[in-house]
């Protein structure tokens, strides 16, 4: 007879195991669970088809991580609508046992000299399923210079460099890319033009005298023999000798001339800077009075003068035409009186003469000039 199942001992049991299984569990992982993961992000500037969250993040092959989010700086730093940069963020949760110390800034500080040394963050395929998984390792830094940032990481920065996908899809582009420029180029073309010029060249000579080209060929040949002769004939002779160290003394007495006046350009040099230094100051302070109010005052009343002055040349101008028309009214008039005006002149002549017979009388007889008589003339002999 089988004995009856006890309730209370069934269910104290099953309670007291699941509380040591608790209790077993959270002692543990509760280091795990306590403990603050380390953040870790970097920008890809291509597609990551194949990167999930859970990913691996390994370095030089052995896990340090796992990816932890996926998405776009537009949704982290920059706006979608102010910024043209479409890179995709990712972030990632590194392992504490593999840093020394627990604190998030010690492990940047370190990081940012390894990435300075050439640490890079790049995607790798998991083989042909098309997994990926974020590889960081060392790449040259001058290949591979991080993207272009204006934004402060919030966490531990890695740049990321170019994957191999990606190369790979670059360097097919460049080939395609040169295979159209070859095209363009029309090298075919420019290969059975060269085919054409050998053909023209081969029935050259088959149509031509090969005697008459050899002879041509051996007096050229023969002409290069002899002016080399003559080059060497005029290297060996005497003046040859003398004609490196004349041109190394011409080159000494040269610096020796520019040794002793190099004082007087430095000194020439510098009474130009002084110069126009000079100037400058000059100009400058033209400039700071034309801003002034008493130079623009001036430049107005410039102007107004310069219209004055214009003004007056037309006033001028318009004179002398009076002046001209009434120097020919003049000349006119003179010519219509030209026979009076000289019988004006012939009195005026014969007063003068009358004036002057006049006068000599009176300095020899004053007396008789003023009460007496005039002399009588004397008769001739």
């Amino acid at each position: 007879m089988s004995r009856k199942t006890n309730p209370f001992r069934l269910g104290l049991f099953i309670i007291t195991g699941t509380f040591l299984l608790l209790s077993s569990l959270a002692i543990l992982g509760a280091g795990k669970i306590f403990e603050k993961p380390i953040h870790m992000e970097t920008y890809l500037n291509e597609s990551v088809n194949g990167l999930e969250v859970g990913s691996p993040i390994k370095f030089r092959g052995v896990k340090i991580g796992s990816v932890s989010e996926i998405g776009f700086v537009t949704d982290y730093y920059v706006s979608y609508e102010k910024s043209s940069i479409r890179y995709v963020y990712v972030r990632g949760n590194l392992d504490h046992d593999l840093f020394k110390t627990a604190e998030e800034q010690d492990v940047f500080k370190g990081i940012r000299k390894e990435v300075a040394s050439g640490l890079r963050a790049r995607t790798v395929s998991l083989g042909l399923t098309g997994q990926l998984f974020l590889e960081i390792d060392y790449v040259d830094p001058k290949k591979n210079p991080p993207l272009e940032i204006d934004w402060k990481p919030e966490y531990i920065y890695i740049p990321s460099a170019p994957s191999m996908l990606s190369r790979v899809e670059s360097a097919v582009e460049s080939v395609g890319d040169t295979l159209n420029d070859i095209n363009k180029a029309k090298i075919a073309d420019a290969i059975e033009d060269i085919r054409d010029v050998a053909k023209s060249m081969n029935n050259f000579l088959k149509n031509s005298d090969t005697g008459e080209i050899s002879k041509t060929l051996t007096g050229t040949l023969r002409e290069a023999e002899t002016f080399i002769a003559r080059l060497n004939k005029l290297l060996a002779a005497p003046e040859a000798d003398n004609l490196v160290p004349d041109a190394a003394a011409a080159l000494r007495d040269l610096r020796n001339v520019m040794d002793s006046s190099s004082g007087d350009m430095v000194a020439a040099i510098k009474d130009f800077r002084r110069t126009a230094a000079s100037m400058n100051n000059v100009s400058g302070s033209v400039e700071q009075f034309m801003e002034t109010p008493d130079g623009q005052s001036t430049m107005n009343n410039l102007s107004e003068t310069m219209r004055n002055v214009s003004e007056a040349s037309e006033e001028i101008k318009a004179a002398a035409k009076r002046f001209e028309t009434t120097i020919g009214r003049v000349n006119l008039m003179v010519a219509g009186q030209e026979g009076n005006i000289q019988a004006i002149l012939e009195n005026v002549r014969r007063l003068v003469e009358n004036l002057r017979e006049l006068s000599g009388e009176a300095r020899q007889y004053p007396s008789g000039v003023l009460f007496g008589d005039p002399p009588r003339k004397s008769s001739p002999k």
